[in-house]
């Protein structure tokens, strides 16, 4: 082996706490870059395999009742490759112990092998007797996994107000209802709502629509003209009170599942490299203070022969074997979180598999990145030691120019004890090395609040949802928007301490060349239960003379306050209107319009009439309460909105919650690391300076003492800026990881930020006394002998 490789492999060995510091850097780094990627190409592939084989739809459509006999004319359309004409209707569910309410969506199935469009797949038992005289279905493995049901359980449902009892023959799942939801809401309540297939004529019977369909699913040809099919349909289907055809991006599934990518994307793009970053700065530390130790040994190889790039090849290659490490060290860890990874998503989206792969492109990003990291580590300790000339480097480098200051620091110094001025005058005198101990407690501080903060943006998004805007217990949805006198029956109905009505109609708003398939929504004037809350919790009020629109709605459209907006209403009395937008408020959740009540009723040209009811009740009338809705014809669907608030919770700890939580680990491990390898690094450069105190009479307590004062006193001068600046990138994070769906609360937390300070400070005090166990083990001798 070569002098200079024995030496480096000595360098590292001598190193080995920077250096290990520095390779879980560049491990933890690789390791969530390349499974973020890998989780979004695996995802995205196992997402399109089944598309594909399912034969998800391109195109959706709803109506009020249309005749069977149209669908030739449908098939007959340019571009229309496979069609489907459904019968699908709501229905509310009875389980035996079990009071709360639970709503279905029924759908007809003819031979299922032979489904053209969104065709389910079996999970086990089998598909229901076209033929039979008993109500055979099959129901979605989600519900039937939460209440414990098999092939053979029965469910009593009421449809359009009759009670069926229905026998469960088989379980199955849909790239339809990849993501189950219940209508209108976005968070899942696997035990509150399912999905039924049930024969056609069986179903046609049961919602009153012998030979008709109400929803279209198409599959349309790769040349097809999107936009002309859409106008077509529009006009064959209109008067039939069909809404405008929908995309696959209009899917409430498969818009959350893509939303779910484009947040693994952002993950891939900000989180890894703050990682590698803060490892090359640790590299850059550990190699620039090692060039600035070894000063005669670098001039003693020179004067041997040594070419200087040789030596300097000798420091790109512990930077090369520290980066090579953390990759293979990075690809275990890859590994085991893409695979973790993959478990929770199963949890959460209903595929077939999902299996965990990494692409070439993304160890080729991942390789690159970390190369690029230990270039940076490296290049100033190179660039140093090609600069230094032999006989540069054989002489002691300079002492310091120490010089008075400002009297006042004088003065103020002048108050501590001798150590305690030695510490201040350090500190003082090498401003480029306490500030670069200073920056590596920022970086460790600021990551871990970081990592803090997505926690923190997921209970207060709770919050302000559950306790600023929707604050009722329950939300009956018609099936058909009634007047009056249903509403005061809903009043009425037990335990009912307090209602308001809402109604909600599907709409396309259009502003210049941009358009946007949302929901118009009513509120009553002064809602107490249902208000409109932006993301700081602070209330806005509906207006009678405009719009009040969502921020991801404004951003769809380009829109902002003062602007007049064409909304489209597509629904019922289909009407064109101009609007102006009045407000544009940051709601944390949905991405919707909102109008008076009252007003939408007249632009409907159905005043009084509403949608819902939005109703407090009586917890001890809670079993009566539900009893009367069950008994209540005209109800589509109940939301729960505690379970949906544990339902949306759940996922957020299922999926985000676990990954955050893998994120603060990491973080801590990252503030250990930069602790010790501070400290370290610090020893390392006074060892000279320690043994000559030592020499001079003061003891080792005294000693440990200006070895750990500097220390603290950089590390308490490092928390207030690692707090503001990891504020900072935290709101950054925030920001990038909203949807238009979802808008991520940003908030000044203390005691989280006090706790991460407390983390790191702990982190640099148990470093430093590791780190002062070896003062007492300084060599005098040989610290002290001549490097000359």
């Amino acid at each position: 082996m070569r002098p200079l490789t024995r030496k480096l492999f000595r360098d590292l060995w001598r190193m080995r706490a920077q250096s290990l510091a520095v390779v879980s850097l560049l491990a933890i780094g690789i390791g969530l870059l390349v499974s973020s990627l890998g989780m979004k190409t695996s995802l995205a592939d196992s997402r399109d395999r089944y598309y594909l084989d399912k034969r998800l739809s391109d195109l959706q459509v709803q109506l009020v009742r249309a005749p069977l006999r149209l669908v030739d004319r449908i098939q007959a359309l340019p571009g229309v490759q496979d069609i489907e004409a459904r019968v699908a209707a709501p229905a509310l569910l009875e389980l035996p112990g079990i009071t709360e309410q639970m709503t279905a969506r029924l759908m007809s199935i003819d031979e299922a092998e032979q489904t053209r469009v969104n065709r389910p797949w079996l999970i086990r038992g089998r598909w229901p007797d076209q033929d039979s005289g008993r109500r055979e279905v099959v129901l979605n493995e989600a519900f039937a996994d939460a209440h414990q049901l098999q092939p053979g359980s029965h469910l009593d449902a009421t449809i359009r107000g009759g009670r069926e009892r229905l026998e469960i023959v088989g379980i199955a799942n849909s790239p339809e209802f990849v993501f189950v939801s219940p209508p209108g809401q976005l968070f899942p309540q696997p035990d509150r709502y399912a999905l039924i297939w049930m024969p056609r004529r069986a179903l046609e019977q049961a919602a009153d629509l012998d030979g008709a369909f109400n929803d279209l699913v198409l599959r349309v040809s790769a040349d097809a003209d999107i936009a002309m099919l859409k106008r077509s349909l529009k006009d064959l289907l209109g008067r039939y009170g069909a809404q405008p055809a929908q995309g696959r991006d209009r899917i409430p599934s498969a818009r959350f599942l893509d939303q779910e990518l484009d947040q693994l994307a952002t993950m891939a793009t900000l989180i890894p490299p703050a990682f590698l970053a803060v490892a090359a700065f640790l590299l850059n530390v550990a190699l620039t203070r090692l060039v600035e130790a070894e000063r005669s040994n670098i001039g003693l190889l020179k004067a041997f022969g040594f070419r200087a790039w040789e030596v300097a090849m000798g420091y790109l290659g512990m930077a090369l074997v520290l980066v090579l490490l953390g990759l293979l060290t990075g690809a275990v860890l890859a590994q085991a979180l893409g695979q973790m990874m993959a478990s929770l998503y199963l949890t959460v989206y209903r595929l077939p598999d999902l299996p965990f792969a990494t692409s070439v492109s993304a160890w080729a990003i991942a390789a690159g990145v970390a190369a690029l990291a230990g270039a940076a580590g490296c290049i100033n300790a190179i660039r140093r030691v090609l600069r230094l000339s032999a006989a540069q480097a054989l002489m002691p480098p300079p002492p310091p120019a120490f010089k008075h200051g400002w009297r006042g620091a004088e003065a103020f110094s002048r108050q501590f004890d001798t150590l305690t001025r030695v510490v201040l005058r350090r500190i003082i005198g090498f401003p480029r090395r306490s500030l670069t101990t200073i920056f590596g407690v920022v970086c460790a501080l600021s990551l871990l609040i970081l990592a803090r903060q997505f926690p923190i943006a997921i209970d207060q998004l709770l919050a302000i949802t559950f306790e600023g805007t929707r604050r009722q217990d329950f939300s009956l949805t018609l099936i058909e928007a009634q007047g009056l006198d249903d509403w005061q029956a809903l009043k009425r109905l037990p335990g009912v301490l307090e209602a308001e009505p809402f109604r909600t109609v599907p709409a396309v708003f259009r502003f210049g060349s941009r358009e946007a398939d949302e929901a118009l929504v009513g509120l009553v004037k002064g809602a107490s239960l249902e208000r409109l809350v932006d993301y700081n919790g602070v209330p806005f009020a509906v207006r009678d003379d405009g719009l009040v629109i969502t921020r991801g709605l404004a951003s769809q459209l380009g829109a902002t306050v003062g602007d007049r907006i064409e909304v489209e209403i597509t629904r019922g009395q289909q009407v064109r209107l101009q609007l102006p937008v009045l407000a544009v408020v940051t709601v944390a959740v949905g991405n919707n319009a909102y109008l008076d009540l009252d007003v939408l009723g007249q632009f409907l040209r159905e005043p009084g009439r509403i949608g819902g009811v939005h109703v407090r009740i009586d917890s001890l009338d809670r079993e009566a309460f539900h009893e009367a809705v069950r008994g209540t014809p005209g109800i589509a669907g109940v939301s729960d909105l505690a379970r949906a608030r544990d339902s949306l919770q759940r996922t957020f700890k299922e999926g985000a919650g676990v990954m955050t939580g893998i994120f603060v680990t990491f973080a801590v491990l990252m503030a250990v690391g930069i602790a010790f390898a501070t400290s370290s690094v610090t020893l390392a450069e006074q060892r000279r300076d320690l043994a000559t105190l030592q020499v001079l009479g003061f003891s080792r307590r005294e000693v440990s003492y200006v070895l750990l004062a500097e220390i603290g006193a950089l590390t308490l001068i490092a928390l207030p800026l690692g707090v503001l600046l990891g504020h900072w990138f935290a709101m950054q994070f925030l920001q990038a990881m909203a949807t238009d769906l979802f808008t991520f609360p940003a908030r000044f937390e203390s005691g989280a930020y006090a706790t991460a300070a407390a983390i790191v400070l702990a982190s640099i005090i148990a470093a430093a006394l590791l780190v002062r166990r070896e003062v007492d083990a300084i060599n005098l001798v040989e610290s002290l002998k001549s490097r000359e």
